[in-house]
């Protein structure tokens, strides 16, 4: 979160995306689009740490260990950050395998970092709605929120 900063910064998680750099090159003349590689024209470490965390969605999702005592750790008025955690797992895990048997290990972990990077956004906007509608969670409660994701 130190390295992308503020990400009300950013209006669309595109925009976060292409900030770390993990968003395919294009190629478009006409009606012709072709997309390649990543740009890594971004936040170096950001798109590292990134990847590097699309590499824990090769587990099956669970609720169990470590990840419960982190939801436990939460606050109660959070049940819409569970949802978005435990569809972020279920999602990103079964977006890992599918690619990953298609196209190789290293893309879909480029892959799934994209779309963890989205999911990141998102729940830094449902954070920043939730503090402008209840100005009494606090800092502490911010930061669980954001060791969640």
């Amino acid at each position: 979160m130190a390295e992308a900063g503020d990400l009300s910064q950013f209006p669309r998680p595109t925009g976060l995306m292409a900030f770390s750099g993990i968003v395919p090159t294009e190629a478009s003349t006409g009606i012709t689009q072709r997309r390649g590689h990543i740009t890594k024209t971004g936040n170096v470490h950001l798109r590292r740490v990134l990847i590097e965390a699309a590499h824990s969605y090769r587990f099956q999702p669970s609720l169990h260990g470590a990840v419960k005592r982190r939801l436990a750790a939460l606050p109660a008025w959070e049940p819409a950050l569970r949802q978005i955690s435990w569809r972020a797992q279920i999602r990103l895990h079964a977006r890992l395998r599918r690619i990953g048997a298609k196209q190789g290990r290293n893309a879909a972990y480029t892959a799934v970092g994209r779309e963890l990077c989205g999911y990141i956004w998102e729940i830094a906007v449902w954070v920043r709605a939730t503090q402008d509608a209840d100005p009494a969670i606090t800092a502490r409660e911010e930061v669980a929120v954001h060791h969640l994701a």
